[in-house]
């Protein structure tokens, strides 16, 4: 073959030409927002445009996780410019297994926003600028923590937070369990307290709620609310990254 030749691939069939088209599409369809891309992807299934072309699953997950790759991408870079994450981060303690395992949990399991907001605050808190060894290792720790709650007991433990918050707010030795758990249950919205009660098993196992006593079970400590002080620091570690990225966010825009 002559140098001047070059080999012109054309599409077999009509299915050929459907990928091809849909890869043109997809490639428009990520460089929207959230909303354009449920409203684009539902109208081309519900068109049957893309067909037998690609598996609807894979397109949904693919664009999700394209959106969180540069949330999140994004917010680490803003970190780095603004001084609050070192250049060199990965290669302090924790800092390259804390930023590989991000990454795998959005790759593997597109988290929803309060799950991925506990996941980004405890990377940050891994490899803030001048934290010192201790605290880079409990910081991990809680990363891991962070891993294993579902968006449903993270709201939970920010409802138990909340309460506490409250300036009203009074331990009450009478409360018991189950009114424990119907509290939170009316402050969450749902009232229904059997969700309450599987995600509140997760967090006592993970050491942010107190535990339960008496033989039946029906005994709590309402001092702090039952939150535990690894619940304090976990819930700080949010705050500190949301404080931190609005106050890089502020002075970009500036």
């Amino acid at each position: 073959m002559g140098d001047d030749q070059s080999i012109v691939v054309i599409p077999a069939d009509s299915a050929d030409i459907a990928r091809l088209e849909l890869a043109t599409e997809l490639e428009r369809v990520l460089q929207l927002g959230v909303t354009p891309i449920v409203e684009t992807i539902t109208g081309l299934f519900a068109s049957g445009k893309w067909g037998a072309a690609a598996a609807g699953g894979r397109i949904v997950q693919g664009a999700l996780k394209f959106k969180l790759f540069q949330q999140v991408s994004k917010e680490i870079q803003d970190l780095r410019a603004r001084g609050k994450i070192a250049d060199d981060f990965a290669e302090k303690k924790y800092a390259f297994n804390s930023w590989k395992e991000l990454f795998t949990v959005i790759d593997e399991e597109t988290p929803d926003e309060d799950r991925l907001e506990a996941l980004k605050a405890m990377f940050y808190a891994v490899n803030k600028i001048n934290a010192a060894d201790g605290e880079r290792i409990a910081s991990y720790q809680l990363f891991q923590i962070a891993k294993r709650l579902t968006s449903g007991q993270l709201l939970l433990l920010k409802a138990a937070h909340e309460r506490v918050k409250d300036w009203d707010f009074k331990p009450d030795p009478n409360l018991g369990a189950r009114g424990w758990l119907e509290a939170a249950s009316r402050r969450l919205g749902h009232q229904i307290v059997g969700l309450v009660e599987q995600d509140e098993r997760v967090l006592i196992q993970n050491g942010l709620l107190t535990s339960r006593f008496l033989s039946d079970d029906s005994g709590i400590n309402d001092g702090n609310g039952r939150l535990t002080p690894l619940a304090f620091m976990f819930i700080e570690k949010i705050k500190a990254y949301h404080i931190d990225l609005s106050e890089s966010e502020q002075r970009a825009a500036s």
